[in-house]
């Protein structure tokens, strides 16, 4: 019996597959890496700024594992006779605590204009919309 080579019985991989696996691998790695880096400048460059003014309709702090503050501003109005009802809503993220203990605290019926960022992704862990209000000022009363 002759002895077996273990070389010769692995079979031989050509230069090219090798340079091929690395380069696809190389390629997937550099692509997944620019959409990280693409989506997370997407949550920090501001896309634009604003304001909102209206009524705030609702204000909660949701989530189980990341709380966040999420509200909705009642911003159009319908006129009925003496009555006017708000018909149009917009959703909005809270970040800074001090201002979501203002809206928190904010009597019913008062119309507050919003300052807002607005970005050009969201994250989860930040707020369920691409709207932060960083400022809210009481509007008065006519």
């Amino acid at each position: 019996m002759e002895p077996v080579n273990a070389a010769a019985a692995k079979p031989q991989t050509s230069w090219f597959r090798k340079f091929l696996r690395r380069f696809v691998l190389f390629a997937l790695l550099a692509i997944v890496l620019y959409m990280a880096v693409v989506y997370l400048l997407g949550a920090v460059l501001v896309y634009s700024k604003g304001d909102r003014i209206g009524y705030i309709y609702k204000f909660s702090n949701k989530g189980y594992l990341f709380k966040t503050n999420e509200g909705i501003l009642k911003t159009g109005f319908v006129n009925i006779g003496n009555t006017s009802t708000p018909n149009e809503e917009w959703a909005f993220s809270v970040a800074d605590d001090s201002v979501a203990s203002q809206i928190t605290n904010l009597d019913q019926r008062i119309a507050v204009k919003l300052y807002y960022r607005e970005y050009y992704t969201k994250i989860f862990f930040r707020g369920d919309t691409k709207y932060f209000v960083y400022k809210m000022e009481k509007m008065p009363t006519p």
